[in-house]
This record gives C-alpha cells, structure tokens and sequence, in this order.
C-alpha cells in the first residue's frame, strides 16, 4: 500500500521532537518538575475530581486538564516521563493541523494548501521550542483552535451545534488553562459583525456568541462543582479568582509582572526563521490589504485586541502568547505565497536538525546544570526519610523521586534546628558559598542553575574521636 510522504511527514517530525527531547533533555526545572509532581500526587491518590496539589497542600494555580490527559497517557503506559510527555506532543501535532484547517477555511484562495501552511508552523521557533516542553500553551492552543473554526463555520452557515461545539471547545480550554481561556477567542465573538461577511442578522450572531459563552460554564462546573465539595473556602477563593486577578494586576506572588513593552521585543522571534528570507519581506509589500477579506479581517480582530490585552495585563510570561501563534503563521504564509515549497520543506528539515542536534550537545554541557535526576535518584533509594529543600521548594523531585510524603520548605538559617528535630533526615539544598555546608555530610553535590545543589545529613562523628571519648 502506497503511503504518502504528505500524509506522515507530520507524524515522523513530532516523533523526532520527541524522541530527542527523551533522549536528551532533563525535565526542566522549575515549570515542567513542578507540572509532572501535580500529575504525579494526582495518580497516587487516584482522585481526579479531587483538588489538585504540590508537595501533598492545595494546589491552586492550574486546572487540571494537563494532568488528567498525563494521567491518562499513564494508566495506558504505566508512569514515566516518557509516557507523560506524550499528551503534550499529541497536542503540538493537532495545533499543527488545526493551523492548517484554519487557514483554508480563511482564506481559501491564498491558503488553499494545508502542507504549507503546516509546514511554516512546525519551522516557526516558538513551536519547535514549546512542542515538547510540559506546559498548558500547545493543549490550550489546540481548544481555542477549535473554538475559532468552529466560530467560523457558524458566521457562513448559521447552524447553532457550531456555537455548542464552541462552547464545548471554550470551556475545555479553561480547564487547560484557567479563565484567560476566554481572553483567547472572545474578539472574534464580541466583534463578529466587523469580520463576517454572511448576511446574519446581530441579534442571531450575539445569540450564538452567548450561547457558546454559557456552554463553555458547562465543562468547567463538571470538575469545579465536586472538587469545590472538598475544598475548603480559601482554597475556593483562589482557584475562582485570587490568582487570576493577581495575574492581571501582577499582585499574585507568581504572576511573572513585567513592562507593558515586554511583548514587543518577542514579534521578531515569533515569526523566525521566515524574516531571514527576503521573500517574506517583497510578501509584505505586495500583500493586498484593500479590501480586506473575511479571513484577514479575522485575524486583524483576532490577533490586535488579544495582544494589546496581554500588554496590558501585569503578569507576562513569552508562552502566554502560543495560542496567538497560528494567527500570526497564518499572516507569514500569506507573504511566504512566493517562497517555493522545496525551499519552505527545507527550512524545516533544518530546524528539526539544528534542534535535535542542539540538544544532543547541550545534553553533554549546559543541561547538565538543569539535570534534576542525580538528586532525585538519592531521594528514591531513601523513600522512609524525612526531607527538607532549602530555599523554595516548587516538587522539583516530586515525580522524578517518586516522594509519597511532604517535603518540608525551609531557608537555611533554619537547616540546623531543621536536622537537629530531624538527626535522621536528608536536605537538599542549593547554595553558592561552600562554608555554609561546610558542617554537613554531602551525599552528592552538582552544579545547578549558577550554584550548587546537594542531598546533605548531619555529619557524623571522627569514629576515633568516639573511641577516645568511651
């Protein structure tokens, strides 16, 4: 049977992202430990309508659709990190598809063919970087997507399942990643009558927007509702809306807040390598702007008002903007028209190398001081001992230690108090001045992020000494 290259090229190219990201790449502190250690206390208390947490307390920062699908890809594989991974590139394979569909349904004379509007996104930077990393943006992605085809589909034929499949698509997307889910898709939804072109009269559309928007409470009451029944009221207050609107006004602890202009200096990097071709550049300057077309008019109502609000919005964080990525790939390959195709499957071949080989080198030098899994393997082989992280613990050995109990927080001021309660007990503990472990026993020691990270114990005593002392 005769396979074609069109057909698979996809699924080799994610399998190759993949592979060398097992191969590879540590699990990168702090995101991507802290994310797996959720997954991993959701599967030892196989409670998945339960609240969520890290290091064994309410965890409230997330919703838990990451971690049910690597929960799911678990009790097919059994637990690992590659089994774990898999729902995250099965979510960056279907952004790539979507962005296709998206695009021909948009534009249909000028994206007419799907390949190619796939293969620009797959050699896009931002994608090749954030296929394979555990983080919410790629799956999000994937339902706001969905969301806006949909959309699209109900502004030409005015069917209203395209609204509840929207809704479906908008409320899956806030269990991925929380209510700014919305913020995703609601331009398209609020400022339809200045992009469609079907006749339809306002009050039909602006019904179908509300009903897609009332569906979308719909997925996320199936969790909120019985995990709400466990939760105590802070921890209600929170999820629903503390650290939301701690990110928007950057009062949350971790709402990354930043310049109003932060977002700006990212453009450039967000539709790289295609700047570097001077196609791309004659593209612009010969793209035909008037009038506009539905699908440009789309993205321009789609893409500027999203942006803006992120500017605005305090906490700001470069993957914040991967769910806008398909719109601005769709707008790189309307002014690629003229880069042909074997120059386009070429760019990518590269891309995909230089990724694969950069981490093959880095896997040897720079990720070394990311590697988690030396100190981790200490905390496996001492699974009855008690614990303590000094300086912020985030589970970054959760999952890749199998920790089954809390990990106590501390500074190190406290470390001695901390072992003399605990003569027994292990401490990690990242520092820059090695007299301040100078009394301990290091079990190992390894360089991390700029310092140092050890597993150290109360320091025995000089046998001799002991034997002078009987």
């Amino acid at each position: 049977m005769h396979i074609s290259f069109r057909a698979i090229w996809l699924p080799l190219v994610m399998f190759a992202l993949y592979a060398a990201a097992i191969a590879f790449r540590p699990l990168l502190p702090i995101d991507e430990t802290r994310y797996m250690s959720v997954a991993w206390e959701m599967a030892l208390r196989q409670g998945w309508l339960q609240p969520l947490t890290m290091n064994f307390e309410p965890y409230h920062h997330k919703p838990p659709m990451l971690f049910w699908l690597i929960n799911t890809a678990w009790s097919v594989f059994g637990i690992s990190r590659w089994a774990g991974l898999i729902p995250v590139v099965i979510s960056a394979g279907a952004t790539v598809f979507l962005t296709g569909i998206l695009g021909r349904l948009l534009l249909p004379g000028a994206l007419h063919d799907q390949q190619r509007t796939m293969l620009v996104m797959v050699g896009t930077v931002p994608f090749i970087i954030y296929s394979t990393l555990v983080l919410f943006d790629l799956t999000v992605t994937v339902f706001v997507l969905l969301a806006l085809v949909c959309t699209v589909k109900f502004a030409r034929d005015g069917r209203w399942p395209w609204m509840l499949m929207a809704g479906l698509c908008i409320g899956l997307g806030v269990l991925t990643k929380g209510p700014v889910a919305y913020l995703y898709v609601i331009f398209p939804l609020l400022l339809g009558p200045l992009w469609r072109e079907s006749i339809m009269h306002a009050k039909k559309w602006y019904s179908g927007a509300a009903l897609a928007l009332l569906v979308s409470v719909l997925p996320v009451l199936f969790w909120l509702v019985p995990m709400l029944r466990q939760a105590d009221g802070d921890f209600a207050f929170w999820i629903l809306w503390g650290q939301t609107a701690g990110r928007i006004t950057g009062s949350f602890g971790d709402s990354h807040a930043r310049s109003i202009l932060f977002y700006l200096p990212l453009l450039p990097v967000m539709i790289m390598p295609w700047l570097f071709f001077p196609s791309f550049w004659r593209g612009i300057a010969g793209l035909d702007c008037s009038p506009w077309s539905e699908g440009t008019r789309f993205l321009f109502w789609w893409l500027l008002p999203t942006f803006v609000c992120f500017c605005l919005i305090s906490g700001k964080q470069p993957h914040y903007l991967v769910p806008l990525l398909p719109g601005a790939v769709l707008i790189l390959s309307l002014c690629l028209q003229q880069l042909s195709m074997k120059t386009i499957t070429r760019t990518v071949a590269l891309m995909v190398a230089i990724v694969i080989s950069g981490q093959a080198i880095a896997s040897k030098t720079a990720f070394k001081a990311y590697d988690l899994q030396p100190i981790a393997d200490i905390v496996r082989q001492n699974p009855d001992a008690d614990w303590a992280y000094v300086r912020n613990y985030h589970a970054e050995v959760g999952f890749l230690g199998g920790v089954t109990k809390p990990v106590t927080d501390i500074q190190i001021e406290e470390l001695a108090d901390w072992f003399a309660a605990h003569p027994q007990g292990l401490a990690i503990v990242r520092y820059r001045d090695n007299q301040d472990m100078a009394t301990y026993e290091a079990l190992i020691d390894v360089p991390y992020r700029g310092k140092r990270l050890g597993v150290f114990r109360v320091e025995k005593e000089d046998p001799a000494i002991e034997d002078e002392a009987s």
